[in-house]
């Protein structure tokens, strides 16, 4: 949003984790801004209403239950969260979660499945009010960035690939994506013409209109195009499936026959969605901060996910995530705060209530088409193929998560995703740097590898430990320090170690580090411990090891360390 409403973005953030007072965006709104978010509102509410209705059918929801799920989420993001530009909404990520965690419990589009998907909301809801409580925010940090970019890229094959059928008018083939793909071409003798033109023409159309008049919202143009073309030459008698009857005002489920079983079932699926939305919602949020030169509190952002999806499931709608689409068109359409939103809400209840008869003839083929359009931004197989280029791991754990979704499925790819993650770090801290250092004149302790001028000290080693020393890493510190002393020309008599860039040790590192002070002493080297941290020295002294006393009380730096030995 230029010149973004009321107040910086900076003062949303700041607000207290559970108030509910009323947002600044709105005790401070201008008159002035009405018609740009008018605007603004009812550019959103021609991509929320085909979209919305498109990833119903990629969630395996009647197409009504698309809708309901934007309401209560928009209002309660728009209310609660940090961000006046973020758009909480359904998205084709999870729509196609909650259909990989759905389907193996109910058949798609019954009553059981519906309300079952409303429960994975209300749940995916608790879960980051829990989350917000306890403010654990990091846990967006579970995907590293390289398998979090493998994983979207899967997914958004996968989700283009379910969509195919559709656009060629065939029945969805069984196995996983790869073998989705080469049935559906298979096939080609089946293939619906008609559907086909329908598909592949909706599908040029976003991309000729997105492209020549980006302001327009394409895909309410295709719906309706597409509604007039097949009402008007009634091809649904002649094969082409449309999305049908989508009855006008809320026709909510009741909400009986469900068991604590059922929920039981879904929590696995919807820790899954709060890791995966949580991460591509903050993701956004933080782009728009940066933008802006603002933060973004993430543990509020938890909070207002939370009661935004409450607000799904509520209406028995779907967990809805931050999209970056949305949000960026309704900032390219001029929107000024986040009233924007409240209109586009407005619009979408009005739709609900009175206008759903517009779509009994919509083509499945085009909402398809809209699906594979929106999802063409996630597909970048480039962004996988460059992370060879700066780091061959990185590269390897992208591609693993992508084949993990192709290969496997969702929710192993997220499995595989997380495990990588996990992976990354282990070998990251398994790995740690140290630098052996040497004196110079106008910099004092400086890394010799880079600083050839640097002189070491004679008859000691200056070993400095850059992270943190933890079960993971110390193994791979201490070898670094047996290979400098063997290396080194002579046996130094002192090892100093510098801590200064260590904030961290653990009881394993703490171990390690007594049993190598008690070996190098029997070998005549003493060992003293320079520049470490409060915590670091808290930690030691509470564990009370004898030889890790000097660790307790450790010389401020690498020359006070020194002094005895220069007789300074």
């Amino acid at each position: 949003m230029s010149d973004v409403g009321v107040v910086p973005e900076k003062a949303l953030s700041e607000r207290r984790l559970w108030s509910i007072a009323p947002p600044r965006w709105l005790t401070g709104y201008q008159r002035r801004f009405l018609l740009a978010d008018a605007l603004a509102g009812l550019t959103l509410w021609a991509l929320l209403v085909p979209e919305g209705i498109a990833y119903a059918s990629v969630a395996g929801l009647p197409a009504q239950f698309g809708l309901y799920a934007v309401p209560l989420a928009l209002l309660a993001y728009a209310w609660f969260g940090s961000s006046q530009r973020l758009v909480m909404a359904p998205t084709s990520t999870l729509a196609a979660l909650t259909a990989t965690v759905i389907a193996p419990l109910a058949a798609a589009a019954t009553d059981s499945y519906v309300l079952l998907t409303a429960v994975l909301s209300l749940l995916v809801g608790v879960i980051y009010l829990v989350l917000a409580a306890f403010k654990l925010g990091f846990i967006s940090r579970v995907f590293a960035r390289p398998v979090l970019d493998g994983f979207i890229v899967g997914l958004g094959v996968y989700i283009a690939v379910g969509q195919l059928p559709k656009v060629v008018g065939v029945e969805k083939p069984e196995g996983n994506t790869l073998q989705e793909f080469v049935g559906v071409f298979q096939e080609i003798p089946e293939w619906h013409l008609t559907t086909l033109l329908i598909g592949v023409g909706s599908f040029l159309a976003l991309m000729v209109l997105e492209h020549v008049v980006p302001k327009v919202p394409a895909p309410i143009v295709v719906v309706l195009v597409s509604v007039l073309i097949v009402g008007g030459l009634d091809l649904e008698d002649k094969g082409v499936e449309v999305v049908g009857e989508i009855p006008e005002g809320f026709a909510l489920l009741s909400w009986t026959g469900l068991s604590l079983s059922d929920v039981w079932s879904l929590l696995p699926g919807a820790l899954a969605i709060v890791v995966v939305g949580f991460a591509q919602s903050l993701a956004i949020a933080k782009a728009y901060a940066a933008d802006e030169h603002t933060k973004v509190d993430a543990n509020r952002e938890l909070m207002a996910y939370g009661v935004a999806s409450l607000g799904a499931g509520v209406l028995q709608g779907m967990p809805p995530s931050g999209s970056l689409s949305k949000s960026a068109a309704t900032e390219r359409a001029g929107a000024r705060s986040a009233m924007a939103f409240v209109v586009a809400v407005a619009f979408v209840l009005l739709t609900i209530l009175f206008l759903t008869g517009l779509f009994v003839n919509l083509p499945e083929a085009a909402l398809a088409a809209i699906v594979i359009h929106a999802v063409m931004g996630m597909i970048k197989p480039l962004k996988i193929w460059g992370l060879r280029q700066i780091r061959v791991p990185d590269f390897w754990l992208a591609l693993f998560a992508f084949l993990g979704v192709i290969l496997i499925g969702v929710m192993a790819g997220i499995v595989i995703g997380v495990v990588l993650s996990l992976l990354l770090l282990l070998l990251r801290l398994g790995t740690p740097h140290t630098a052996v250092l040497g004196r110079d004149s106008d910099r004092g302790f400086v890394d010799v590898s880079v600083n050839p001028g640097a002189l070491p000290v004679p008859g000691v080693l200056v070993l400095r430990v850059d992270g943190p020393l933890v079960f993971a890493s110390v193994d791979g510190a201490l070898d670094d320090l047996r290979t400098a002393l063997d290396g080194a020309p002579e046996r130094p008599s002192l090892v100093v170690l510098d801590l200064s860039a260590c904030y961290e040790i653990d009881v394993t590192s703490a171990d390690a580090l007594a049993s190598l002070v008690d070996d190098l002493r029997l070998e005549g080297t003493e060992v003293r411990f320079a520049g470490a941290h409060a915590p670091v020295r808290g930690y030691a002294a509470r564990l009370n090891l004898p030889n890790l006393a000097g660790l307790a009380e450790p010389h401020p730096t690498v020359e006070a360390a020194l002094v005895d030995v220069e007789g300074r």
